[in-house]
């Protein structure tokens, strides 16, 4: 029996479920290895759950995907893989995973992980700073990065970019702005973001407003008049209102007040 689950995470066309005991169970199609359950299972009509993983002893901490792998963060600081992975994503070798992997030689104890397209974002302790980014480099999202993200309060990335709170208020960007997906230097007194497709979500606390930056020609940048980019200074989506969490997705957003 299946018990209520605390952490969910989707790529394109199959869902990763951790239920409160701790189990992992995955739902959908997934014909590189997606699915997690090996090179024999190619789709799940139902939540089907991954034997043997996580492994005895740890949980999963923080559960996240993106277009076509899944990654998933242990109590005990390691973190492992499955899907697409030939792009470098999930370590070494480069290949896709069919069951869940574990990524070697990240040299610190991670704490929460984000995914991009192509790309793994990988932070420790925020009292550390250190960060790491495995896969592809396009938009120089690898090389790019910044030494270190003292500090840190929430990460979120793009297919395309990387964002990271901190938790002075700032945020750090990189990668992919030629849709204006990075917001202008200076942007202060952040307390929540979210990073969709090709477009973030931040909420400034000082204004009382949510503000879309990037490509939003499907509406999830709010009413752009026409322009298919949110200009550079944002665009309000919400104001003056009290943002309980905000969420981003394909060419999608959603503000809870």
């Amino acid at each position: 029996m299946i018990s209520k689950f605390r952490l969910c995470a989707a790529t394109w066309e199959s869902s990763t479920f951790v239920d409160e005991d701790g189990r992992v169970f995955t739902s959908g199609t997934g014909h590189k290895g997606q699915l997690g359950q090996g090179p024999d299972v190619l789709s799940c009509g139902n939540p089907t759950l991954i034997h043997g993983f996580p492994p005895p002893g740890t949980l999963i901490i923080d559960l996240v995907a993106s277009m076509g792998h899944t990654v998933a963060v242990l109590s005990n600081g390691s973190v492992y893989g499955w899907g697409i992975g030939r792009k470098g994503q999930l370590g070494q070798p480069f290949r896709d995973c069919w069951i869940p992997r574990k990524i070697e030689g990240i040299p610190f104890h991670a704490m929460r992980a984000a995914c991009g397209k192509d790309f793994t974002y990988i932070v420790g302790d925020a009292r550390e700073g250190q960060h790491l980014v495995l896969g592809s480099d396009k938009w120089q999202v690898v090389s790019a990065a910044p030494r270190d993200v003292y500090g840190w309060r929430d990460i979120s990335t793009s297919w395309s970019n990387i964002y990271v709170l901190l938790d002075t208020g700032v945020m750090l960007a990189w990668g992919r702005n030629d849709h204006g997906q990075i917001p202008l230097e200076g942007l202060a007194s952040i307390t929540k973001l979210a990073a969709g497709s090709e477009h973030v979500l931040v909420f400034n606390q000082a204004t009382g407003s949510c503000l879309a930056y990037g490509w939003g020609e499907h509406g999830n940048c709010g009413d752009l008049k026409g322009n298919q980019d949110a200009p550079v200074s944002g665009t309000p989506v919400l104001l003056e209102a009290k943002v309980l969490q905000v969420g981003a997705g394909c060419a999608t957003s959603w503000i809870m007040t």
